[in-house]
This record gives C-alpha cells, sequence and structure tokens, in this order.
C-alpha cells in the first residue's frame, strides 16, 4: 500500500509541477479575428469646386493648340523674372535674382541678399549633394 501511495504522490506532484510550467509560459496568438465597431457613416464634405485656383487649373494648357504656338504657357506666369521657369534650389535662384536686378535693388536688400548667398554657398559646399 506503501508503494502505491508513493506513486500516487509522485504523480500528483508531477502533474502539480506540468500544471505551473503551463501557466507559467507565455501564451500568444496567432491573429484571430476581432470585432470592427462601426460607427455611423461620416457625412461628405462640402467642396467648393469653383474657388479660383481650381477653375484656373488648366487654363493654358492648350494655348499652343489654339494660338499656333505662338505663345508659351510660361509666357502667361505672372511672376518675378528670375523665378519664371526656373527650376533650381535657392542658392541659384538667389545668384539667378542678383545677376538680374542686383544693380537696381536696394541697398539693405542687397546686403541680405548677399549674406544669405554667402551662408548657402558655406552650406553647400560643407553638406551638398554636388561635393
Amino acid at each position: 500500500m506503501s508503494v502505491l501511495g508513493g506513486l500516487l504522490r509522485a504523480g500528483a506532484s508531477f502533474c502539480q509541477t506540468a500544471g505551473t510550467l503551463l501557466h507559467t509560459a507565455r501564451t500568444f496568438s496567432t491573429g484571430t479575428c476581432s470585432q470592427i465597431r462601426m460607427h455611423a457613416i461620416p457625412e461628405l464634405k462640402k467642396v467648393d469646386r469653383w474657388t479660383e485656383k481650381r477653375s484656373m487649373y488648366g487654363v493654358y494648357d492648350n494655348i499652343g493648340i489654339l494660338g499656333d504656338f505662338k505663345a508659351h504657357p510660361k509666357d502667361f506666369i505672372i511672376a518675378p523674372c528670375w523665378v519664371k521657369a526656373f527650376r533650381g534650389n535657392e542658392l541659384q535662384r538667389l545668384t539667378r535674382k542678383k545677376r538680374m536686378v542686383g544693380d537696381r535693388m536696394m541697398t539693405q536688400d542687397k546686403l541680405h541678399l548677399e549674406k544669405r548667398v554667402r551662408l548657402l554657398y558655406r552650406r553647400y559646399n560643407r553638406t551638398g549633394k554636388y561635393r
């Protein structure tokens, strides 16, 4: 009888340790679906389709076809002369401005422009794309 009691006690202790091992191990999920809460469908935004910017979009697209290619759309852009049809960084834009209207600028404005050009020149030489 004592042998049977010893085996039962050993089995019970084994089951208890296995149970604690199962409870202490981390559980993980394989991505079971959770319910998605659906609220009311939001109302559509009121958009003014005829603002000045939207109404003038694409106005000069057909200027070449309708005008016998005499005028280019860049000629209708209202902007300073050093910015029209220009692509480049700030340093290139400012040097272009200095060349085009530098002699007509006020003293203080020209000083600020040259100061900014010096700063950008140093910056682009230190950490520029084309170093």
